[in-house]
Parts: structure tokens; C-alpha cells; sequence
């Protein structure tokens, strides 16, 4: 009996307690509740990438916009996610080719477009093939009809073939000339390159673009226009629905296929210094370009990349204050794959030796000297000012085209910011120890060899 009374006592106790805690449980509950609620409601704060949609036709087309009530008008960037790297070996032009064939389709397209208040540009790099149509809102469908039709229907036909490719011989033969500059430029990637597909012409030459045959073209087009390796970017005055519509109405029969993969062989390693001298007696100035292989648009090292050549470029501003303003230049290029990372200047022939000794002396030395935190800061400053100058509607477009994360645009400031000095160093050392640096100096260079012999 006493046993169980203590029982009954106790059992008491612990529900009196427990009952006592009921409120305090429940005020804790609702707390947690509430906080949880106010997380989750919470909205992020807007961007200027906050209103972008993104979605997919069922053939893999890529339907990207951004609507923005103004004008009336839109912009429309059309790219294939491939270009003149994988032109055929010794027909350089053929994604150039191609293009300029689908389009003689309709010899009066531009004229059409022009009668709808609407224009197209269109153009080849080595990575993409691209089309940009600005057009009034209203007439969006019936401007997509027409080019979609002249993309997706028409494909290449054999008589818009000869024509394109008459067009653009006669463009090669009559065009104006290279400027030094492009001469220069084309030399060095050819030099640094090789072989490989960075190191030719995107328009080709005369010899390369008459040896193109329709079957090449026809086989380009089969292989690269695929629905799935395309993305439209529309930007302006019209919303997701309205985009996707059109998409579907004229480009929901373009054909997906088997993406070509970019696997090329590596080029040829540079393992002491190149010089390529080329004799230009007309010129009364030198062309100087000097760099080395760099890395691609998505390596992690990208931006640290396109740091160390503004401090580069600052660095040879200084040493040679008397250069013409632009006279000398550093460049990351954006690729793909591994783009070039080289000097680019315009001298004057009696100061081009004494300016190619001091600009691969400061090349090389960029692996072993130290950077200066102001340096850093001015760099990162450049950087971030030059990136956000930069339209939304070419920011989009290359986030959509050139494999970045969706949240480039966004990260991209703190990730200049977080760039040491350290990681400036680390990343010298990882481009001069994959290739010895090749100079191209085209202009008098009999001149500069006698002035280099007498000043050794």
C-alpha cells in the first residue's frame, strides 16, 4: 500500500509538471514557427538578371529572355555553339561559308527585315556562329518566320551555295587589304597556334574558301545547326509566353542531333623563345605582338588571367610613357578553349628594339617579380568597372553561350576582389611554364637586327 501510494504521488508530480510546460512548449513552438515563417517569406533582393526565364523547346532549343517594357522594340541573339574552329582542314571559311549560304537563301532578306522597322547582323568567331535581330515588338513573329525559315526549312541550297561563295571570293580578292595590325595579329595566333583551329582565319583565303564544296557546307550545317546546340536571348519589350510561342511556331521543327564534342590536339609546346621576324620595308612602324598560350573562359584561373595582363599593360604604360596613347595593349582573350595571353603594340621602327627587349623582359619577369598591392587594386578597379559598363543583353548572352554559371554576372565583382597577390604569381608561373613566350615583330626588321647588333 505504501508502495503504491508513493507511485500515485509520484505519477501525479510528473503530470502537474508536464502540464506547467504545455504553454511554455507551445510559446517555444510558435516562436520557432514564426522565425522559420519569416526565412522562408523572406524575399530576395532584386537584381537585374531577377526577371530572366529560361526554357527549352522540346528539340533541346534553348529559349532564354528578359522581358523590359520600353520602347516597343526587342533584341534577339540567335547563336550556335559552334564556329570556325571546326572548319575542315585546309578550307578555312567553311563555318564563315555556311553561314553566308543559308542566308543567300533570300537574296532580298535585308530589305524585308528594313520594310518591318527590323535589321540582322550576323558574323562567325571561332567558338559560335551568331545572328542578331533588333526588331519593333510587334512584328517579332513575323521577322523570326523569315529567318527561321531561311535556318530550319530552306537549309543550303546548291544555287545560295555558288552565290555565297562567288560573294565572298570576290570579298577576299577586292576587300581592302590587312592593316598591319590584323597582319600582325593573324601571324601570331598562326605562329603560337600551329595547326590548330585558333590559328587560322576565320574568313578564310582565297585558296581555302575556292577548294569549299557544297557537300563541305551541307555537311557543316548537318552537323553544327542543331536545335539542341542553339540558344536565343531575347531581351526587351516582350515577355516568356510571347517568346517561346514564336520559338515553337518556327524553329519547333529544327532538327536536334549528337553535339560535336571540341577534341583537338593540344598545340605544339614553345619551349625557348620564338622569334618571327616579317619584313614589311613599307611600313613606318612596327608591329609588335608577344605572348604565350593562356587559359579558357571557364578556368577557375580566367579572371586572375585577365588581372595579370592589366597589370602587365600598366607596367609597360609606365616604362614607355612616350608610345602614342593605345600604342600598347595586354589581352586575356575569352575562348572556348585556351585563348591567347599576349602584348599587342604599334612602335615607332627606331624605338622597336629597345621596346621588344623591355617588353619580354617584363613578360618573363611576371613569374618571379613581386606584385604590389596597388597594382592589385588598380587592376581589380579596371576589371570591374570595364565588366559592369557592359550591356545586360551582352552579359546574358555570353553567360548562355560560353558555358559560365547562371550566377556570373552576379559573382563576378567578389571574385575579382578575392584575387591575391599570390594568386597573380601562381597563375605567371602556370602559363610561362606551359609555353616559352613567341614574339612576332613585323615591319622593317632589317633596321632592328642592325640596331640590336650594335646595341647588344
Amino acid at each position: 500500500m505504501k508502495s503504491l501510494k508513493y507511485t500515485i504521488t509520484f505519477c501525479l508530480v510528473v503530470a502537474l509538471v508536464s502540464i506547467c510546460a504545455i504553454p511554455a512548449l507551445a510559446q517555444n513552438d510558435s516562436k520557432k514557427k514564426k522565425d522559420v515563417q519569416s526565412e522562408v517569406i523572406a524575399p530576395a533582393p532584386p537584381t537585374p538578371f531577377s526577371g530572366v526565364k529560361r526554357d527549352a523547346l522540346l528539340n533541346g532549343m534553348q529559349v532564354v529572355s528578359l522581358a523590359r517594357a520600353g520602347d516597343g522594340r526587342l533584341r534577339c541573339d540567335l547563336v550556335v555553339r559552334s564556329g570556325a574552329m571546326f572548319d575542315l582542314v585546309y578550307k578555312a571559311g567553311l563555318a564563315k561559308l555556311t553561314q553566308e549560304s543559308l542566308l543567300a537563301a533570300n537574296p532580298n532578306l535585308v530589305g524585308e527585315l528594313e520594310s518591318l522597322q527590323a535589321k540582322i547582323e550576323w558574323g562567325v568567331t571561332p567558338d559560335h556562329t551568331w545572328f542578331r535581330i533588333d526588331s519593333p515588338t510587334g512584328n517579332f513573329a513575323t521577322v523570326m518566320e523569315i529567318i527561321g525559315r531561311l535556318l530550319v526549312v530552306e537549309n543550303v541550297r546548291q544555287d545560295a551555295f555558288k552565290r555565297a561563295q562567288q560573294a565572298q571570293l570576290e570579298k577576299l580578292r577586292q576587300g581592302s587589304a590587312p592593316n598591319p595590325a590584323e597582319r600582325a595579329d593573324a601571324k601570331f595566333l598562326s605562329e603560337i597556334y600551329g595547326d590548330h583551329p585558333y590559328g587560322h582565319n576565320v574568313d578564310g583565303t582565297e585558296k581555302s574558301v575556292a577548294s569549299i564544296v557544297w557537300a563541305d557546307v551541307h555537311d557543316f550545317y548537318r552537323r553544327f545547326y542543331l536545335a539542341n546546340n542553339a540558344v536565343a536571348v531575347v531581351t526587351g519589350d516582350v515577355n516568356q509566353e510571347r517568346a517561346l510561342s514564336v520559338f515553337r511556331a518556327f524553329f519547333g521543327g529544327w532538327v536536334k542531333g549528337a553535339i560535336v564534342p571540341m577534341t583537338f590536339r593540344q598545340p605544339q609546346r614553345v619551349t625557348t623563345l620564338k622569334l618571327v621576324r616579317v619584313e614589311a620595308p613599307e611600313m613606318s612602324t612596327v608591329e609588335f605582338r608577344g605572348g604565350v598560350i593562356g587559359v579558357r573562359q571557364a578556368d577557375p584561373d580566367f579572371i586572375a588571367t585577365a588581372l595579370l595582363a592589366r597589370v602587365l599593360e600598366a607596367r609597360l604604360r609606365k616604362d614607355n610613357g612616350d608610345l602614342p596613347a593605345g600604342g600598347v595593349s595586354v589581352r586575356a582573350v575569352p575562348h572556348a578553349l585556351a585563348g591567347p595571353f599576349y602584348i599587342a603594340a604599334s612602335v615607332n621602327a627606331d624605338r622597336a628594339p629597345e621596346f621588344s627587349r623591355k617588353a619580354t623582359e617584363s613578360f618573363a619577369a611576371l613569374a618571379t617579380a613581386p606584385f604590389t598591392a596597388e597594382e592589385l587594386a588598380a587592376a581589380r578597379d579596371g576589371l570591374n568597372a570595364e565588366y559592369a559598363a557592359r550591356p545586360i543583353e551582352d552579359q546574358l548572352r555570353e553567360i548562355e553561350t560560353s558555358a559560365l554559371p547562371r550566377n556570373h554576372a552576379l559573382t563576378f565583382s567578389g571574385r575579382v576582389t578575392a584575387v591575391t597577390t599570390a594568386d597573380l604569381q601562381r597563375v605567371a608561373r602556370r602559363l610561362l611554364d606551359a609555353n616559352a613566350l613567341t614574339v612576332v615583330v613585323l615591319g622593317r626588321t632589317g633596321e632592328q637586327s642592325k640596331a640590336q647588333t650594335s646595341n647588344p
